[in-house]
C-alpha cells in the first residue's frame, strides 16, 4: 500500500536509531516513498523534514496545500531517493504474521510465516509465497465457491 509503514512492526527487526531519520512528520511512522519538504520558510531548520508521499498527498488535499510543518502556502517538496532506498532495504518480518501475533494470543496460532526479508521484496512474498492467507484471498475464495454453487444449481 502507499501508506507509511508501521514503526512497531519494523522495530521487531531494526533498532530505533536506524529508524529515527526515516520517520514521517505527519503520521510518525516509517516513511513510504520518502519526500523531503524544502519550503523556503524552514530552509534554515536544523532538521530534515521527511514525510511519506501518501501522507503528504492526503495532507495537502485536506489543508488546501498548506505545509504540514508551519502551515504556510506553497509547500515545496522533492522525492528523496536515498532515504526511499534505505527504507526499501530494511529487513522486516511477514506483516501478516505480525498482525496475527498482535491480535491473537500465542497458543491460538495454527499457521506461522517465518519470512524475513527486505520491504522491497514484501509484495512478492505476500502475493506468491506467504503461508498465511489474506482476508482478500479468503473473500475471493468464497466468491468463487458461491459462483460454483450457483452454476451447479443452474445445471440441476
Amino acid at each position: 500500500s502507499s501508506g507509511c509503514y508501521n514503526k512497531d512492526w519494523i522495530l521487531l527487526t531494526n533498532n530505533q536509531q536506524k529508524l529515527n531519520h526515516l520517520i514521517c512528520c505527519i503520521c510518525k511512522q516509517v516513511a513510504n516513498n520518502a519526500v523531503e519538504l524544502q519550503c523556503d520558510e524552514h530552509e534554515n531548520a536544523e532538521q530534515v523534514y521527511l514525510v511519506g508521499e501518501g501522507c503528504l498527498q492526503m495532507y495537502l488535499k485536506q489543508s488546501n496545500g498548506k505545509c504540514p510543518i508551519q502551515q504556510h502556502d506553497h509547500c515545496k517538496f522533492v522525492k528523496n531517493k536515498s532515504l526511499t532506498q534505505q527504507v526499501s532495504n530494511l529487513l522486516v518480518t511477514c506483516p501478516r504474521q505480525y498482525d496475527l501475533k498482535k491480535n491473537q494470543p500465542k497458543e491460538e496460532h495454527e499457521n506461522e510465516c517465518n519470512y524475513k526479508g527486505k520491504i522491497s521484496e514484501m509484495k512478492d512474498h505476500l502475493d506468491n509465497s506467504c503461508q498465511l492467507i489474506s482476508i482478500r484471498q479468503i473473500i475471493l475464495l468464497i466468491k468463487e465457491l458461491q459462483s460454483q454453487l450457483q452454476d451447479e444449481k443452474l445445471q440441476t
